[in-house]
């Protein structure tokens, strides 16, 4: 298996790049030679291919990360400590603070990883999205995540949709807005930047001139099932509650699609 793969990488269509940098579940035999037996790597962006397994359909350039999130974190930054907690590029610990090595790993490995499994990732991104803005003047860079809880303590209801866009940094509020509108439209509750304000993913692509992008963050209770998720690795979905998100999330990119196709949609 390669360590990801695109959808219409030449097709443009529309000026718009689709990632999904969390959802792969593929690890090294090193890696699995290296975690510990009771090692669990929870807090996947579980099924988020399946579920909008429609975006190539539709002409959407997609790029999907095969690899596991815990090899290597593609939505970190490299310039910041490369191994710690889930903040760093090469976890130390999973989600719920548990070890998972049997020995720390050394800087060579973890260099190999950067080198290996981060960097082609992003070499392939920005040339994607260079691509686009070379055609169409702009890119949009769509960020597709999903979540089981808040991050940070919240007295608000956590929210089915968290939209990230750095509060109003890698696109206008015109566009945030658009976005909202689409998911409350389909009867989705959206919050605006908190706790996810957007990954380094976002935030990086959108710093840059004449790609804008958003973060979507979509809630597993309203895809997978209808529960508290704990630590876990996830094998099944809820079909009834999964196929009704993917029609949703269809029905979504359906108007998206219509919208640049009409040229009602402009992300500066």
């Amino acid at each position: 298996m390669k360590n990801y793969h695109i959808y219409n990488g030449t097709l443009n269509r529309f000026p718009v790049v689709i990632d999904l940098p969390h959802s792969g579940t593929r690890i090294t035999n090193e890696m699995t030679k290296a975690l510990l037996p009771n090692a669990i790597l929870a807090n996947t962006d579980w099924f988020l291919k399946e579920l909008y397994h429609f975006l190539p359909e539709m002409g959407f350039t997609v790029i999907e990360n095969n690899l596991n999130r815990y090899l290597i974190d593609p939505n970190r930054d490299p310039s910041e400590d490369l191994t710690g907690d889930y903040y760093h590029l090469v976890y130390a610990k999973n989600t719920f603070g548990h070890p998972l090595y049997k020995q720390p790993l050394t800087s060579t490995e973890i260099n190999n990883r950067l080198i290996s499994f981060y960097q082609p990732y992003h070499d392939q991104l920005q040339q994607l999205l260079e691509n686009k803005r070379n055609v169409f003047g702009s890119a949009l860079l769509i960020d597709l995540h999903s979540f089981a809880e808040y991050t940070h303590p919240s007295p608000n209801p956590t929210a089915d949709i968290v939209l990230g866009n750095d509060f109003n940094r890698t696109t206008s509020k015109k566009t945030f807005n658009y976005f909202q509108g689409l998911f409350n439209q389909k009867q989705y509750s959206v919050a605006n930047n908190f706790p996810f304000r957007g990954g380094y993913i976002t935030r990086h692509y959108g710093s840059q001139k004449g790609i804008f992008s958003i973060q979507i963050e979509l809630r597993y209770k309203k895809y997978i099932e209808d529960r508290y998720f704990d630590e876990e690795i996830l094998t099944h979905w809820d079909p009834i509650i999964f196929n009704h998100a993917q029609l949703q999330l269809q029905q979504v990119f359906k108007a998206l699609a219509s919208d640049l196709d009409n040229g009602k949609l402009f992300f500066n």
